[in-house]
């Protein structure tokens, strides 16, 4: 039995109740959380349930979400507690993943047939890998042109659950170049960008490009043949 992802339901959402299914020295289960649990290259939530403090959110076995405590919890199974997420470091992950996901979209649209090779949302930065042949300045300053020119186009994001049939009939939803791990689902989510870009995703996103803020592209690198890595913030 999974744990209810209440920021499915809504990434907005910073506090609430749960029961308690099992505490296991500095590791609890909940039976639904806010808490999103590291995944899909976005970290794992901090802040606290009763007070203590949660260092990091993971998953576990049968879709279980595992809160890690800084300290062995003073509640036990079957208890009712408050959880509360950092919020401001949760809101700027948001910002940055949204963010990851325009500059994907552009660079498929405007750059060709781009195949990404990972990613990773940080609470202050996100980085991500892609298989381009040239990543100049000029190339780095169109990229961050025609992203920020979708930021400011004040557009809806979305979720949306989805069936492994739907993916299979949909397979332009895949961006990663792995997509093995995707196969152990039963169900799946997407996330659109409307009429811009619509693809897999677990994590947690603004609801109107706007609250990105601005995009900065701080830093590029090249890690291979053809595969460029590029880092960026929000402002």
């Amino acid at each position: 039995m999974g744990t209810e992802k209440l920021f499915w339901l809504d990434a907005y959402q910073k506090e609430f109740d749960a029961t308690v299914r099992s505490v296991n020295e500095n590791q609890v289960i909940l039976n639904q959380t806010c808490f999103y649990a590291a995944s899909g290259g976005q970290i794992g939530d901090t802040g606290e349930i009763n007070g203590q403090r949660v260092a990091d959110t993971v998953y576990g076995e049968n879709d279980e979400i595992i809160h890690i405590m800084e300290e062995k919890p003073k509640f036990q199974e079957v208890d009712v507690v408050h959880g509360k997420i950092d919020w401001e470091r949760r809101y700027n992950i948001m910002r940055l993943h949204t963010s990851a996901h325009i500059i994907s979209a552009v660079l498929v649209r405007d750059l060709g047939n781009i195949l990404f090779t990972g990613s990773q949302i940080y609470p202050d930065r996100a980085r991500m890998d892609f298989n381009i042949e040239k990543m100049d300045d000029k190339t780095m300053k169109f990229i961050e042109e025609k992203s920020n020119e979708v930021v400011q186009m004040s557009i809806p994001v979305v979720s949306r659950i989805i069936t492994q049939e739907y993916l299979k009939n949909n397979p332009q939803l895949f961006r990663l170049a792995d997509t093995s791990h995707y196969e152990k689902y039963k169900t799946l989510r997407v996330v659109e960008i409307q009429g811009i870009d619509t693809q897999l995703d677990g994590g947690t996103h603004v609801a109107n490009t706007t609250e990105v803020g601005r995009i900065k592209i701080v830093k590029r690198e090249n890690k291979g043949k053809n595969n460029r890595r590029i880092t960026i913030i929000v402002e």
